[in-house]
């Protein structure tokens, strides 16, 4: 079998070893802290931290938005039909923004619907004697206790936003007191 050299298409280009470049990123990372008696100076490594993105700030469109979702009630109620006690903001109930999320992550501040406190986080409850249990099966599971019953109850998050939509769109203010 005959043996032929390899052919590189493209030239070599000169690149500097691993140990050169970690001795440059070392010496970005020292800081002089003081020097001592000796006059040698003594070294410190900043703590690295880790800084998220700053989170982009809602527009006044987007503002107006949350405030109609307020005024109509949330969506889960309105599918279970119980306007009476979840919803109402008189009742104690506050009536959330709940943001949407793809892969963990909100997708923005237009991605959003509003839910009453016991369907967004399931903390305070309706009526105090009743546990969240009995709750659940007056009013429907809640996404902070039951995120994956409250999906097959109320289907998936872009059916829930359209159903948002719908409402903001066609339904009179329910709950003025909400603004």
């Amino acid at each position: 079998m005959k043996r032929t050299p390899l052919i590189r298409k493209t030239p070599l280009q000169a690149r500097r070893g691993f140990a050169a470049t970690a001795v440059i990123r070392e010496a970005k990372k020292r800081v002089t802290v003081a020097f001592d008696e000796a006059g040698k100076a003594q070294t410190a490594y900043p703590r690295k931290t880790l800084t998220a993105k700053p989170k982009p700030r809602p527009t006044q469109a987007e503002r107006e938005r949350w405030v109609a979702a307020r005024v109509r009630g949330c969506v889960a109620c309105y599918l279970n039909e119980t306007e009476r006690f979840c919803c109402r903001a008189s009742y104690g109930q506050e009536l959330e923004i709940h943001h949407l999320l793809s892969g963990g992550r909100r997708r923005g501040h237009r991605f959003t619907v509003c839910l009453c406190h016991y369907h967004h986080q399931g903390k305070r409850l309706v009526f105090a004697n009743l546990g969240y249990e009995d709750h659940a099966v007056a009013y429907g599971p809640s996404f902070g206790c039951q995120p994956r019953l409250f999906r097959e109850v109320y289907r998936d998050d872009d059916a829930l936003l359209g159903l948002q939509d719908w409402m903001i769109a066609n339904l009179p203010v329910r709950f003025p007191e909400a603004a």
